[in-house]
């Protein structure tokens, strides 16, 4: 699964209207399924609720935190990273401890707009690997 979180920029992305960028956002996480096929549906708290394709906005030094809802479907998180450019995610999200919960610090030194496809590898509840690819762009 990918994540990508945007910090400014658009007006509109995949149907998203632009908010004012957050210091620190969280990102709810529920595996759903749609036409027998496995999604993720994420909600984060700038107000945004999309399956599968959510573009998340933060301000640049600011923090990312990934969580699972309750009766999410979600058996376990892999691994959350960066899929290509790799300026947001200079690293893989790291997990806090004692739960599912997983965080990113976000680098004060990114231009505004900045936006990056990352990865969500998850366990659902039947044992099932799947993989999401959401946004992450960067607002001041």
């Amino acid at each position: 699964m990918t994540v990508i979180l945007v910090l400014g920029g658009c007006a509109n992305f995949n149907g998203q209207e632009r908010t004012k960028a957050q210091e620190k956002v969280t990102i709810y996480l529920r595996s759903i399924v749609i036409n027998n096929e496995k999604h993720l549906s994420m909600f984060d708290t700038n107000g945004h609720l999309v399956i599968d394709s959510l573009t998340t906005y933060v301000r640049t030094g600011g923090t990312v935190f990934w969580e699972l809802e309750k009766a999410s479907g979600i058996k376990k998180i892999e691994r959350i990273y960066g899929r290509k450019g790799k300026l947001i995610f200079r690293e893989d999200a790291k997990k806090v401890l004692f739960g599912q919960r997983f965080k990113l610090e976000v680098p004060d030194s990114l231009i505004r707009g900045t936006k990056e496809e990352y990865c969500i590898d998850y366990i659902d509840q039947d044992d099932s690997p799947v993989t999401i690819d959401p946004y992450i762009r960067i607002e001041p």
